[in-house]
């Protein structure tokens, strides 16, 4: 039992064991037997204190005491000896085994001292060469940025002067445009403008022409004025001189008459016969035909005239 009088796991596994071996054992029990089948189950419990073995050892001996009692003390205290020796001995073996355990433990210490340092200096290497590896990657990467902000600024820069190059000649485009426009325009202007002064001088060379018309219609109208009335004067002086004509004649025959009868000596109240006229004697012309005609002829003038001025008109 344990100081606190409970039985420990050892005690009870060893007094499983031992119990097996009496039940297994055959014949009489001697102290040799005994002893024999505690020491095997001190070996199959190796974990049982030495005190506490000697001690069930003793408790189970005292119940087969006997009168060779001095010989199975002897017997315990040899076993006790022997047991001590070995213990000394497993003692020094763990010493050794300890020492051994703690040179091989110092050995694997200073192994995984080194390996550690290695695994160090690899993880450092291996960090050295990640961070060389991820500088150089960030350069790189800022290489590459900078060649892609240098070829974007490249690209926007041949755009910018591709867009003012589109831009200069979309103006100058315009201004040409605006030059053939303003040429188109002048010469549009001066079309017209030659157009107007074509019509203005064909206006005008109309207008000289129907000035020119009327002038000749005018002078023609006014030489057939001049005709008519020439005319006019010469029928009237014919007239006025046919009826001179014929007023002599008529005073010639009158008077020739008047000196028949007063040769013949009749008279006063006998009648008087007036004679024929002569067969060349033509009658005067009536005054107010003379005047018809002269105004036919002027009215036909005037018309002509109107026709001529109304033609100009619809030509203009």
């Amino acid at each position: 039992m344990t100081q606190d009088g409970s039985i420990s796991n050892e005690q009870r596994e060893f007094y499983r064991i031992f119990s097996q071996h009496l039940r297994g054992h055959d014949g009489v029990f001697t102290v040799e037997d005994i002893e024999r089948l505690l020491m095997e189950g001190k070996k199959e419990v190796p974990n049982l204190i030495d005190e506490e073995f000697f001690k069930m050892g003793e408790a189970i001996l005292n119940r087969y005491r006997n009168k060779n009692e001095d010989a199975i003390n002897e017997r315990i205290r040899r076993l006790a000896e022997e047991e001590a020796r070995k213990r000394a001995i497993a003692e020094e073996e763990a010493r050794k085994r300890a020492a051994a355990e703690e040179e091989e433990r110092l050995r694997r210490e200073e192994e995984e001292r080194i390996a550690e340092e290695a695994r160090l200096a690899e993880e450092a290497r291996l960090a050295e060469e990640e961070r060389i590896a991820e500088e150089a990657r960030l350069a790189e990467e800022a290489r590459l940025a900078e060649e892609a902000r240098l070829a974007e600024e490249a690209r926007m820069a041949e755009e910018a002067r591709l867009a003012e190059e589109a831009r200069l000649a979309e103006e100058n485009r315009l201004a040409e445009e605006a030059r053939l426009a303003e040429e188109a325009r002048l010469a549009e202007e001066a079309r017209l403008a030659e157009e107007a002064r074509l019509a203005e001088e064909a206006r005008l060379a109309e207008e000289n022409r129907l000035a020119e018309e009327a002038r000749l219609a005018e002078e023609a109208r006014l030489a057939e004025e001049a005709r008519l009335a020439e005319e006019a004067r010469l029928a009237e002086e014919a007239r006025l001189a046919e009826e001179a004509r014929i007023q002599a004649e008529l005073e010639a025959g009158e008077a020739a008459k008047q000196a028949y009868w007063d040769g013949q000596g009749l008279p006063d109240d006998e009648a008087k016969v007036v004679p024929d006229l002569p067969a060349s004697a033509n009658p005067l012309p009536a005054e107010g035909d003379q005047r018809s005609g002269s105004k036919l002829k002027l009215a036909v003038v005037a018309l002509l005239g109107l026709l001529g001025a109304g033609a100009a008109y619809l030509y203009i």
